[in-house]
C-alpha cells in the first residue's frame, strides 16, 4: 500500500509541477503583452490585393506604362479606384470609380487616342455598398385590385399633314 501511495504522490507532484509550469508561462506571457492577434491588413478592395501599382515600359516599349489605386478611408467613407494602361501606339485607356453618397456604385471607362479623350457609357453595377435595410411585415398579405383596361377615346381624331412632293428631306 505504501508503494501505491508513493506512486500516487509522485503523479500528482509531477501534474502539480506541469500545472503550475503552465500557468507560470501564460502569466509571463500574458505580463510582456506578446499574446495578440495577428496584425490584420485592410484590404483597399475586392478587385486587387494591391492597393496601388505602377509599371513602366512595359515589355521594353518605351513611354509605356500601367498605373491604378484603390482608396477605402472608413473614416470619411471614401471609396475610389483608378486603373490606366498606355499602349505604344500612344493609346491611353483606363477606368474610375467610386461609390457615390447614396451606395451606388459608379464606374466609367474612358480612352484618349488620336480622336481625343472620350469617356465610354457608364458601365452598369447593380451592387450597392451601403447597408439598406428593409423591414417587411410577413403577416399582412399583399391586396390584388382588379380593374378594366380604359377604353379608347373615340372622339380623337387624327390629323393628316400632307408634305408637296416637291420637297426633298434628308435620308434618315
Amino acid at each position: 500500500m505504501s508503494k501505491l501511495l508513493s506512486a500516487f504522490r509522485l503523479c500528482k507532484a509531477k501534474m502539480d509541477f506541469s500545472l503550475t509550469l503552465q500557468i507560470l508561462i501564460l502569466y509571463s506571457v500574458l505580463w510582456n503583452n506578446e499574446v495578440s492577434s495577428a496584425p490584420r491588413q485592410k484590404r483597399l478592395s475586392l478587385a486587387s490585393q494591391m492597393p496601388s501599382y505602377y509599371f513602366t515600359n512595359i515589355d521594353g516599349h518605351p513611354g509605356t506604362y500601367s498605373f491604378g489605386y484603390n482608396v477605402q478611408d472608413p473614416n470619411t467613407g471614401n471609396i475610389q479606384y483608378r486603373s490606366e494602361e498606355k499602349f505604344p501606339n500612344g493609346t491611353v485607356i483606363g477606368s474610375y470609380g467610386y461609390v457615390d453618397p447614396r451606395g451606388k456604385a459608379r464606374r466609367f471607362d474612358y480612352v484618349a487616342d488620336e480622336k481625343g479623350y472620350r469617356i465610354m457609357k457608364e458601365a452598369p453595377h447593380k451592387q450597392n455598398y451601403v447597408d439598406q435595410t428593409i423591414i417587411v411585415d410577413s403577416s399582412t398579405e399583399t391586396s390584388v385590385s382588379w380593374s378594366r383596361p380604359r377604353k379608347p377615346n373615340k372622339k380623337k381624331v387624327e390629323k393628316i399633314i400632307k408634305k408637296p412632293a416637291e420637297v426633298l428631306e434628308p435620308p434618315y
